[in-house]
């Protein structure tokens, strides 16, 4: 499982990356028990590694731990969901406020890159690709500002953003909650592209409505769901 090139990184980070994108791509499905001897010896490592990991993922909302029990895949709830929602969409608007709704030609580009991305992953249910993806664009809103604490507070709860993902894809498969009959690769195309027209507009007020709009939007899904649970 390990190559050769892999040798050189932390093992505990080749584990993390391992049960992470087995947990966001679905191939670990929630509830299911994570045993440390099956990982360790999947992965042709120590316990130690995986240990770690597995720590490290239950921080970021992806396993549960349970005293005696050990780890399960979890899932993030509506309630600690539509929190990631909101304090992301926050950090994000006040960074915009302080850059004066500006983000520089090579933020644009960036964004401009991941919409694409965006885009041609729309469909596929590939949930890490979409992850990541979401990730480039939304940081160059944050890097905006140039406050190094204020992008450390936003990086804090990117673990979270796949658990994020994968609440709303459990959701949604249940029910069409937000009542627009639209799949969520297109919703996830059409509230980005949105903001980066906004963005690129240099409009602070409408950057921050589309960012609302998207943060918002996805929290009172979660929210109608918790009632409906």
């Amino acid at each position: 499982m390990i190559s050769e090139g892999d040798s050189k990184k932390n093992y505990s980070d080749i584990a993390l990356q391992y049960l992470r994108e087995q947990i966001i791509d679905g191939n670990m499905q929630p509830g299911e028990k994570l045993i440390e001897s099956n990982i360790s010896e999947k992965l042709n490592l120590s316990r130690g590694p995986v240990r770690d990991a597995l720590k490290q993922l239950a921080v970021e909302g992806l396993v549960d731990y349970h005293p005696n029990k050990g780890c399960t895949v979890a899932l993030l709830s509506p309630r600690d969901a539509y929190e990631v929602f909101f304090l992301r969409g926050s950090l994000e608007k006040l960074a915009l406020e302080k850059s004066g709704g500006h983000v520089d030609a090579y933020g644009i580009l960036t964004m401009e890159a991941a919409m694409e991305e965006i885009k041609s992953l729309a469909g596929e249910d590939n949930i890490l690709a979409e992850v990541k993806a979401d990730e480039k664009f939304h940081a160059q809103i944050v890097l905006s500002c140039q406050i190094t604490r204020l992008y450390k507070m936003w990086e804090l709860l990117s673990p979270l953003n796949g658990a994020m993902f994968l609440t709303l894809k459990n959701l949604r498969s249940r029910s069409d909650l937000d009542g627009s009959g639209m799949s969520r690769g297109d919703r996830l195309v059409n509230s980005h592209e949105r903001i980066l027209n906004a963005v690129k507009s240099g409009s602070l007020e409408e950057a921050c409505k589309a960012l609302d709009a998207h943060y918002l939007k996805n929290g009172e899904i979660i929210y109608r769901s918790s009632l409906k649970a």
